[in-house]
């Protein structure tokens, strides 16, 4: 099994993100029908979750704080800060960071709920770690999993201005089949799944003057139309995928 990406890629990547209040609910409350969802498809109200791949713990901490939820953080980095740092500006309940390898980590815990937000697509046996996170979750409880949408029109759109951003994601996961395929393997119900947003148009790359072109008429043009296309997902062009799981006792 092979991570298309390292512990430096996530601290560069997100080291410089905004940990205050304000900034984490703008970007976290866009998906609360998903997390009233999550919160529903449990069969007592939960008390506990993890996050997979936490840092830098953002959307941890809106959930914990949302819903009033004991909180750990999983993940490999070094950097902690960025995650108490998410907490303190939320409130929320962080209970433990555990830093490990998600793939050589042996739950000592099970949690209501789980969440995992852009992980898996940086695994090239994305269905092997799909389903290591099943035995984090209760019987009874249920996980949230969201993955960008990079194929079809943002392959291409990728590989004109965003190659690098690309080639650290495994666009085989990113397909409705894989998450009703893992459903069956481990016996999940499926409480909701669906393609999501609008089209991707941000980069993360320094752009030449012709990248810098059709990046910014892509820009106006998915400003423009990105809420009607918000309204009618497609995968074609919208930028997430969201699933959204629940464990039945045996």
């Amino acid at each position: 099994m092979q991570t298309l990406t390292s512990k430096k890629y996530w601290e560069d990547y997100y080291g410089q993100s905004n940990t205050e209040r304000a900034e984490i609910t703008r970007i976290c409350s866009r998906y609360d029908d998903f997390f009233d969802i999550l919160v529903a498809a449990c069969v007592q109200p939960p008390k506990t979750i993890i996050e997979i791949g936490a840092y830098p713990g953002r959307f941890l901490a809106y959930l914990s704080s949302k819903y009033s939820l004991e909180a750990t953080a999983l993940d490999f980095n070094s950097d902690t800060k960025k995650i108490t740092d998410s907490f303190t500006s939320m409130g929320g309940v962080l209970k433990e960071i555990v830093q490990a390898d998600f793939l050589q980590n042996e739950p000592k815990l099970t949690y209501d709920l789980v969440l995992s937000n852009g992980f898996i697509e940086h695994f090239t046996n994305f269905n092997e770690v799909l389903d290591r996170h099943v035995r984090y979750v209760n019987p009874g409880g249920a996980m949230l999993i969201m993955v960008p949408n990079k194929r079809y029109l943002r392959k291409w759109y990728g590989l004109l201005v965003d190659r690098a951003n690309l080639e650290v994601h495994n666009l085989k996961c990113m397909e409705l089949k894989v998450f009703s395929d893992f459903t069956r393997r481990n016996n999940l119900v499926i409480k909701h799944l669906s393609y999501y947003g609008g089209f991707a148009y941000r980069v993360h790359q320094k752009l030449n003057l012709v990248q810098k072109v059709i990046y910014k008429i892509i820009r106006k043009v998915s400003i423009k139309i990105n809420p009607f296309l918000e309204v009618h997902p497609h995968a074609l062009y919208s930028g997430t995928i969201v699933g959204i799981f629940h464990k039945p006792y045996a």
